[in-house]
């Protein structure tokens, strides 16, 4: 172990610093960001320590296996710096700090961003990322478009580069000095190894007590210490070493493509080929032990049948992400993912074919839809627990789509989601507030459409919120009488009333809209709504309401038209999850 300093570490000119494949991308952001910046401000003319960073050597390569964030984040650091001051030249071009300045910018350019002798980057980012980095911190153009972030990791690193950037374009020359200064002389302690599998034990041991890792990156270390402990030759551990990298390669571009956290992406697919199923909680101790099951000559080969199919559920996950297919988009849109990934990712690495997988989607569409239009106590997990296939045959997915079928019809544990109860809480005179009422609307306007009506030229995202849906009848009406709405209270026959009679908040009588359209609408008279309706074009449901009334001279809407309306989504609601359709 050496102690030195970031200058005289990235000061040796014969050695470069690289972010090896295995390890992951650029993840920091403003909070990280935010504490880099304070620990510089607090320690700027003092003894700062960075950290300790482990390498792997090989030649005049210094592989980053441990501290990487902090060191990519040093360099965003520094070509902020350089970008800063140099558009600053005017304040101190002809002040007796100008040779220090000067020397200072073309040290730091050549310490870390480019070797000048050996004409070559300093610090390389991970592969996949690096052309970005280039662009953006060691070259520093200036034109970065949001088609050019098409990654977390390019966009985490434009984020810190603006970061720094804002910062010190309202610091004082004097203190961006400083602050240069206390970064370049910031204590580390460093540790250099030779050997692969000495630096994948290091990192298990330095990373598995007690530091902030990704359940992820835990298991990673934790497979290759496990390799190095087989009883193997050398090159076989090399080989299993080289194996996981590979693997982990790839995990790595995809958790940058995808939004769902990686630790989640670990959990579902956990649960899709783990003995406890959709039950497994403290991930990490069972896929420990299930390694540990087996003697230590098969750990190898069940470390790798893990890493593999791990590797796949990421780019599952990023296909499902980027799929908008109809069905494949609406399970999207319940938002309600984490019930669904264990199930098709098992499909896909069982290799259904595509007509299959199709119908497995409606199929987790349908049961998601039902049960959170129910909510309550019915558990979701135990009933998918029932149905998921133990093999990966794909006839098994076929008889998984039959079984659950026959059990929304039959069974009576299943009969919180069968269509009575479905039906029921859509009928149900409170049903704004659903966690799903956006949503059945949303697809009772695509039933619309596919009765040959215009199709909406809105997307889901834009009426996700409550403020997106218009009651018909405002819920504040101080004349309802005389602004075109039914009676809102009957106390002496309450079923009479809108209010009384729990018409109000039916879905009868709510409506998708976007929200500035919504808030402008308010409880304006019911023929003023009309007119807006009429003539707004975003939506079939908008316009279809004055089929709904029978007086259109003198239009008025009462809760008979409220029960036609709902009706109507009732027998849409039939149809679209109708359990012949999957």
């Amino acid at each position: 172990m050496e102690s030195t300093t970031v200058k005289a570490l990235f000061g040796r000119r014969n050695i470069r610093f690289v972010i090896p494949a295995y390890q992951r991308a650029y993840i920091w952001d403003k909070k990280q960001f935010s504490q880099f910046r304070e620990d510089l401000q607090d320690c700027a003319g003092n003894d700062y320590y960075l950290g300790h960073f482990l390498f792997e050597q090989d030649g005049d390569t210094f592989y980053v296996i441990d501290g990487q964030q902090r060191l990519t984040t040093s360099i965003i650091f520094f070509s902020a710096f350089l970008h800063i001051i140099k558009s600053r030249e005017t304040e101190w071009i002809k002040t007796d700090k100008k040779e220090i300045i000067q020397d200072l910018l073309l040290d730091v350019s050549d310490y870390y961003l480019k070797d000048s002798r050996h004409n070559r980057q300093k610090f390389a980012t991970v592969e996949y990322d690096n052309n970005f980095f280039i662009d953006t911190i060691i070259e520093h153009y200036n034109s970065v478009s949001n088609d050019d972030l098409t990654s977390k990791s390019k966009a985490a690193i434009h984020r810190a580069l603006c970061f720094f950037e804002e910062w010190l374009k309202d610091c004082t020359i004097d203190d961006i000095l400083l602050y240069v200064s206390s970064l370049e002389n910031a204590a580390i302690t460093t540790f250099v190894v030779k050997d692969k599998l000495q630096a994948c034990q290091i990192f298990a041991y330095q990373n598995d007590r007690g530091k902030k890792l990704s359940n992820l990156e835990i298991l990673k270390a934790y497979f290759m210490l496990q390799i190095y402990r087989t009883p193997f030759d050398t090159f076989e551990h090399e080989s299993g070493i080289t194996y996981i990298e590979r693997a982990f390669e790839d995990i790595y571009r995809y958790i940058v493509l995808v939004s769902v956290d990686e630790d989640s992406v670990l959990s579902y697919y956990w649960r899709a080929i783990g003995p406890k199923g959709y039950y497994s909680e403290n991930v990490v101790h069972e896929i420990k032990a299930w390694i540990n099951a087996c003697s230590k000559e098969e750990q190898f080969e069940r470390i790798k049948q893990f890493v593999n199919g791990l590797s796949k559920s990421f780019q599952v996950v990023n296909q499902i992400e980027h799929d908008n297919s109809f069905y494949t988009a609406n399970l999207k849109n319940l938002k309600n993912m984490a019930i669904s990934y264990p199930i098709l990712i098992k499909a896909k690495l069982s290799n259904v074919s595509k007509e299959l997988f199709d119908k497995i989607i409606k199929l987790m569409e349908n049961i998601t839809f039902r049960s959170l239009i129910r909510g309550g106590r019915a558990d979701i997990i135990s009933r998918l627990q029932q149905i998921i296939p133990k093999t990966t045959v794909p006839d098994d997915f076929s008889q998984m789509i039959d079984t659950a079928i026959w059990k929304l019809n039959n069974d009576w544990w299943w009969g919180y989601w069968s269509d009575k109860q479905m039906l029921e809480h859509i009928k149900s005179g409170w049903f704004y507030g659903n966690r799903v009422d956006n949503y059945l609307l949303w697809r009772y306007e695509q039933w619309l459409c596919c009765k040959n009506y215009p199709n909406p030229k809105i997307c889901f995202s834009d009426v996700i919120s409550n403020e997106s849906i218009e009651h018909i009848a405002p819920q504040t009406q101080s004349s309802p009488l005389e602004n075109g709405y039914g009676i809102y209270e009957n106390k002496d026959i309450p079923q009479q009333g809108i209010v009384s009679g729990e018409y109000m908040n039916s879905v009868g009588n709510l409506m998708l809209m976007a929200g500035s359209q919504n808030s402008s609408l308010g409880n304006k008279p019911f023929e003023l709504k009309l007119k807006v309706y009429g003539s707004d074009n975003l939506l079939y449901q908008q316009k279809e309401i004055i089929e709904f009334v029978e007086d259109k001279d003198n239009p008025i809407w009462d809760k008979d038209c409220i029960k036609r309306r709902r009706d109507k989504i009732i027998q849409a609601a039939k149809e679209i999850w109708s359990l012949d359709n999957i």
